[in-house]
């Protein structure tokens, strides 16, 4: 004869489960064995197998404990028809979420590696590829504190967040060319790569050319000063600039070496 009982150890084998999920499920009147002995050992069914199957997929499409209980005690239908249309767009959003997560630590990996590999202070000029930007007036003044900055890029994040979107590297600012030959570093645009969904009003393009390129690790004032001599290099060198300047963010918080230490790079179109 077909074994139709099976002890809670024998039952957990047959499920690839362990012997303590089945009893929580009793205690919580999930899944109950199908018959209890006086001496209190507890059988299940063979067929109970089939029940123990829809409670793990009710839990893998991320039912609460409450969700599931209902479900099994009043099967409907239409109604986990319903249920199973509900928990088919938090998968969706949810799968959108982890594409998200993974293209953003590639890029962060991708950042940091160049960082860490850069040769600082020196001027590089090399041929670029496009870039699409996606830029965002910053609207800062010269009496900004520091305060005012942080408080203005979490509201520039929150905005992202309840996009549920996640801005892409590379991240950075526009300073305007004129501004820095006056001595001035307001940095006029924050940029992050452009989205499909990027308005045609904010979307920039940095063309396709030779671009001057250099990385400086210092503070505020090392960095001003690494610009200006920046810009000294390329009019010394008979290249005319053609564009503003791109600052672009090196993961600094990462690699800093002192709390006032950041490290970005700079580039401008010449020729």
């Amino acid at each position: 004869m077909e074994k139709q009982l099976l002890t809670t150890g024998e039952f957990a084998k047959l499920c690839g489960t362990q012997k303590g999920t089945l009893l929580f499920y009793d205690k919580e009147g999930l899944l109950k064995p199908k018959h209890v002995s006086e001496n209190g050992y507890r059988y299940y069914d063979i067929d109970q197998y089939f029940e123990f199957d829809l409670l793990s997929m009710l839990k893998e499409v991320g039912s609460s404990l409450k969700e599931i209980k209902t479900h099994l005690r009043h099967m409907d239908g239409e109604g986990f028809m319903s249920f199973l249309e509900e928990k088919q767009v938090v998968a969706k959003r949810e799968l959108n979420r982890l594409r998200q997560r993974a293209l953003m630590l590639g890029d962060m990996a991708e950042c940091l590696r160049e960082a860490l590999n850069f040769d600082y202070d020196v001027l590089v000029v090399e041929q670029q590829e496009e870039e699409r930007l996606e830029v965002t007036p910053t609207g800062v003044t010269p009496s900004e504190s520091r305060w005012e900055f942080i408080l203005r890029f979490a509201e520039y994040n929150d905005v992202y967040k309840q996009q549920e979107q996640k801005p892409r590297f590379p991240f950075g600012f526009i300073l305007g060319l004129d501004d820095v030959r006056r001595g001035s570093h307001l940095e006029r645009y924050s940029f992050h790569r452009a989205r499909r969904t990027t308005p045609r009003s904010r979307l920039h393009v940095k063309p396709e050319g030779k671009c001057a390129t250099l990385a400086h690790k210092g503070t505020d004032e090392t960095h001003r000063q690494a610009l200006v001599g920046m810009l000294e290099k390329i009019d010394s060198a008979g290249m005319a600039i053609k564009s503003d300047i791109y600052v672009y963010d090196m993961m600094s918080y990462v690699i800093k070496e002192t709390g006032d230490s950041y490290a970005v790079k700079y580039c401008a179109l010449v020729e």
